[in-house]
């Protein structure tokens, strides 16, 4: 292991605690690749200690990954006391489990600190692991759960200085939060970051229950969009979430289903005009989600309907993802799509540009990764731009902007949309056929 000056990375971590309180994930999570060997084990996975570097938030960043303390007290003892003797920041980060505190890692704890000395205390952090079994409950409410706990009495000594990671499907957010929260990441680090960092925005379209909102935290790796099961199922308003994904910054916008049964249509299409609106300077991808095991009338109604809605080569932006990858089981996407016309006809207006997703594994990055190369295929493509409506060139306000569109749309969409609303808020039940006026063509 060289710890010495020639690495000069601007910033030393070291992972420190128990065998299997998530030091090898941890580092993982902090570089943003999978440097470390982590997996579950009744034995002690990391058996030697390793280095892995690489940039991290703008800064070059080596990670120090540790066997457990117990066991190996004289050899993390000698690494600690040789960090010392070379200049630059460091953070020692000593790691455990919010699920669990034993006598043993209590006994891992104190020999972490003893090794780390009392003059380093103030370059070292509590490192919480375990942040998805943690539900709704805070951190800060965990700890203080039993004021008379030891977990407790350690947390005090530390004065403060703890976080919590979530290493199964949390975003570098976190890292993010831990390297300011340390001092390690200043503001002006920020700026050039931003500088720096590839963006990516993305509108999502498509019918209620399709797996829009779904899809939307798995791609930022979190729950960041409220998905509802059910008959009354849809998101009805607008939203917009960012987060740092594989190297990108990437913002997700919501919108609304398409259906008359959840919102009146002329607000549903004003919900749609925002969500462009809200990725401004405009999106780089519109992503059609569609649920490839249930194809409806609705749906085949919806891909009709799309080329009246984004006239012009807003195509050339539109990629297709699929979802319910799970019921896939292992067949073939290709050969489904070409099986049905009204999907195969779709997917060739798209460039033949498709993705497929399983929400139900928001961990499986395998599949985000999937769909960023893809997008940023498709950028390339489009020569580096992003999607931009002339319709929104000249419009200051969004009331300007939709009257612009309706304009656009022509006629068939407006005498369609004066019979709709006559009816209380677009609104009309169930069993009335014509509740999919919305999508008929002329």
């Amino acid at each position: 292991m060289d710890t010495g000056p020639s690495s000069c990375p601007d910033l030393t971590i070291v992972l420190l605690g128990h065998t299997g309180v998530g030091k090898s994930a941890s580092g993982n999570t902090i570089l943003g690749r999978p440097g470390f060997v982590s997996k579950r084990s009744f034995k002690s996975v990391t058996t030697q200690i390793s280095t892995q570097s690489g940039p991290v938030l703008g800064k070059q960043i080596s990670v120090i990954d540790t066997p457990g303390i117990i066991g190996s007290t004289r050899e993390i003892q000698t690494l600690c006391k040789d960090l010392l003797k070379f200049p630059g920041p460091r953070l020692f980060l000593v790691v455990i489990k919010a699920d669990r505190f034993t006598d043993d890692h209590e006994r891992a704890l104190d020999a972490a600190l003893r090794a780390i000395g009392d003059c380093e205390l103030s370059n070292c952090y509590l490192l919480f692991t375990g942040g998805d079994d943690l539900d709704k409950t805070s951190l800060d409410e965990y700890v203080n759960e039993d004021p008379g706990s030891c977990l407790k009495k350690l947390v005090d000594k530390f004065e403060g200085r703890y976080h919590l990671f979530n290493n199964k499907n949390g975003t570098q957010e976190q890292v993010r939060e831990l390297l300011e929260k340390s001092g390690h990441l200043r503001n002006s680090d920020l700026g050039r970051e931003r500088r720096e960092r590839r963006e990516r925005r993305v509108v999502l379209l498509g019918l209620p229950g399709s797996g829009k909102s779904s899809s939307g935290s798995t791609i930022l790796g979190s729950e960041w969009f409220e998905s509802v099961a059910g008959f009354n199922a849809g998101t009805t308003e607008t939203a917009s979430k960012s987060a740092r994904v594989e190297g990108f910054w990437v913002q997700v916008v919501d919108t609304p289903g398409f259906t008359g049964q959840v919102l009146a249509p002329r607000k549903l299409f004003e919900e749609i005009m925002k969500a462009v609106v809200e990725a401004s300077p405009g999106p780089h991808a519109f992503l059609i989600v569609v649920r490839f095991d249930r194809i409806s009338e609705a749906d085949i109604k919806l891909f009709k309907m799309l080329p009246k809605l984004f006239t012009g080569e807003a195509s050339k932006y539109m990629m297709v993802l699929f979802t319910h990858g799970d019921a896939l089981r292992g067949r073939s996407m290709d050969g489904l799509i070409r099986s049905n016309q009204h999907v195969s006809a779709l997917v060739s207006r798209c460039g033949g540009r498709f993705c497929v997703f399983d929400n139900t594994k928001k961990g499986n990055r395998v599949q985000v990764r999937d769909l960023l190369d893809k997008i940023d295929q498709m950028v390339e493509a489009n020569g580096g731009e992003h999607y931009t409506s002339d319709v929104f060139k000249e419009a200051h306000g969004l009331g300007d902007q939709i009257a612009m569109r309706w304009r656009q749309i022509g006629e068939w969409f407006r005498r369609k949309l004066r019979n709709l609303d006559r009816r209380r808020d677009g609104y009309t039940p169930l069993n009335q056929p014509d509740t999919t006026e919305l999508y008929k063509m002329d």
